[in-house]
């Protein structure tokens, strides 16, 4: 097995709650009888007011809106995830019953394979998804995968070294864009041939005024909106999925 850029992230709770950020989890690991046994080493973009805190780079100073490196209670951390690349051989992915496909993963359901996106949306702004059980060849719709938590999307596809394995966070918002429709879906019954297209436009609501959402990078967990002729970039940390309003039309 080949691992590259294998990082943890999490969410952290910093300043009492009143404080979200998204932190990097480092795999140092404490010594069991020292003062830092039972914590984990994150490091963020700002002061965490973590235990033994200290900038990331030994010529910065610590302040705000500069790296830090500290220790943290992992009962602080929520909504970990690992925007892993693993390379599997094909033996190793044979043994395990590992194929090619769309899956979902998440803390109620564990993971599970996907119908795909649909175009309706969830009550938070996600994207909605149905599990699929039983065989490959004759799937059977499972219940819609929970949206009060978070879920882990992973693309098993074909390499020439194997099966590679990508796992990414799925955003609790939709981009902009075309989506098919899948109207004749019933949640329970076998997946239905999609009615079409239809095009997805996407706004948020900030200091009393809709601003239209150009593009999603959901990596950077960045929303780019457009603010006149300009396109400001806002973080989705700062935006809750009950301030986005969606449109759907046909395409």
């Amino acid at each position: 097995m080949t691992i590259s850029d294998l990082r943890t992230f999490a969410t952290f709770d910093g300043h009492g709650g009143k404080v979200s950020k998204r932190v990097e989890v480092l795999d140092h690991e404490p010594p069991a009888a020292g003062p830092y046994a039972g914590l984990v080493a994150v490091r963020g973009e700002h002061p965490l007011g973590a235990l033994d805190e200290r900038p990331a780079d030994d010529a910065a100073d610590l302040a705000r809106g500069v790296p830090s490196i500290g220790w943290v209670d992992p009962a602080t951390l929520r909504d970990w995830y690992r925007p892993d690349r693993v390379v599997v051989s094909r033996l190793e992915a044979r043994r395990s019953g590992l194929e090619p496909g769309t899956y979902a993963d998440s803390r109620g359901r564990g993971r599970v394979r996907i119908d795909g996106l649909e175009a309706r949306l969830a009550p938070d702004g996600r994207p909605a998804f149905r599990a699929l059980a039983g065989p490959a060849d004759a799937p059977v719709v499972d219940v819609p995968l929970p949206t009060d938590q978070a879920v882990r999307l992973v693309v098993v596809r074909t390499v020439d070294e194997g099966l590679e394995v990508l796992t990414a966070p799925v955003s609790p918002f939709l981009s902009p864009g075309r989506y098919a429709a899948h109207d004749a879906d019933v949640v329970g019954l076998p997946p239905r041939p999609t009615t079409g297209d239809v095009e997805v436009r996407a706004s948020v609501l900030l200091d009393g005024s809709l601003h239209e959402v150009v593009r999603i990078d959901e990596r950077a967990a960045t929303i780019w909106l457009r603010q006149g002729d300009t396109e400001v970039p806002i973080a989705t940390s700062a935006v809750g999925p009950d301030l986005v309003r969606y449109t759907a039309t046909p395409a």
